[in-house]
């Protein structure tokens, strides 16, 4: 063989030999992937949660004063009204009788009382008799004032600017006096939720309390509100405490009758650390498991704390966190204590 043929077959052996023997490179380290959320704080005591319906805040039924056949209703369910507008209005033929009764019989007893003082001059007639008479008118004019009165209210009128909820009669319908014919509320009255509350929970809210509100028909909307009205008595149909809550409608279309489920936030003096639902990985109420996580070392910390309450999103912890902690959201049910994790967005 060639020597340099050799040579070759030489250099090409050792060049593979220290190519063997080099390490590889090393690998970088695989980071857990989680998500964060900061501790947030809450009241030291649960919610209350009813559920109710939703009703304008001003809202008048109206009715005729007197009785009688309904001879027109102008409006149905959903029309706006102007102040004054006339609504229903009565068959007045009996009415205009009345009125007119009246107006006759105050006649007469004017006409008696002046010939009665022409007498009483005369001495015809007595004191007695005078003061008689002078009764007799007073009442006459009573009678016809309410008469005119009555005559006034055989029509309805809007009291305010607003929206009609309900027609509850229709024409040729026979009404009695005080009978609700139309339901309206004011434009601008706003909406308020109206539920009953048993006296546990009543005796802890305060007017003022702030209430995040929800309704079957916008799902995925949270409306705000406060607490407005506080009852003073139970209803007795039901033995629970009224309590309104005004709402921020915002754009929202509402309609009168709506179901609401309400979540007061009652005030308190202490307060309690606030976790997502989701930070907690296993335990009961008096032992839960979740995770820390510590931005300098990029760690997580297993910690258990009791569970006081919770409510729709979060968890009331019965012992505080350590100032200032974030927990692990997203991925706390594969990690274990003082490993290295990586946070996402």
């Amino acid at each position: 063989m060639p020597r340099s043929t050799v040579l070759i077959a030489i250099a090409c052996t050792a060049l593979l030999s220290a190519c063997s023997s080099a390490e590889p490179p090393p690998t970088p380290e695989r980071l857990r992937a989680i998500r964060i959320a900061a501790v947030e704080h809450g009241p030291a005591i649960p919610p209350i949660v009813g559920t109710g319906v939703l009703a304008p805040q001003d809202e008048a039924r109206l009715a005729f004063k007197v009785g009688g056949i309904i001879r027109e209703l102008n409006v149905r369910d959903g029309d706006s009204v102007r102040s004054g507008q006339v609504l229903a209005t009565l068959e007045t033929a009996e009415i205009d009788a009345s009125v007119s009764q009246a107006e006759e019989g105050y006649g007469k007893a004017r006409r008696d009382l002046e010939r009665g003082r022409r007498l009483f001059e005369d001495d015809v007639i007595t004191q007695e008799q005078l003061d008689d008479l002078g009764t007799a008118a007073a009442v006459a004019e009573a009678q016809l004032r309410a008469a005119r009165f009555n005559r006034r209210y055989a029509e309805i009128r809007a009291p305010s600017d607003g929206i009609v909820l309900q027609r509850l009669s229709e024409p040729r319908e026979l009404v009695a006096a005080g009978q609700p014919v139309v339901r309206v509320s004011r434009q601008s009255s706003g909406w308020v939720l109206k539920l009953g509350l048993p006296d546990r929970d009543f005796v802890r809210v305060s007017l003022g309390d702030p209430a995040e509100l929800h309704f079957d028909a916008y799902p995925e909307r949270t409306l705000a509100g406060r607490v407005s009205q506080l009852g003073a008595a139970t209803d007795p149909r039901t033995g629970t405490f009224p309590v309104e809550i005004e709402i921020d409608a915002g754009d929202i279309r509402l309609a009168s009758g709506l179901i609401g489920k309400a979540e007061i936030k009652v005030s308190s003096d202490s307060t309690l650390d606030y976790v997502p639902l989701t930070a907690l990985v296993e335990g009961d109420a008096t032992a839960t498991l979740l995770f820390t996580y510590d931005a300098e070392q990029q760690t997580v910390t297993a910690m258990q704390r009791p569970v006081r309450f919770v409510n729709a999103e979060y968890a009331a912890l019965g012992e505080p966190l350590p100032p200032g902690s974030r927990v692990v959201t997203e991925g706390a049910a594969y990690l274990h204590d003082g490993e290295r994790v990586r946070v996402i967005d």
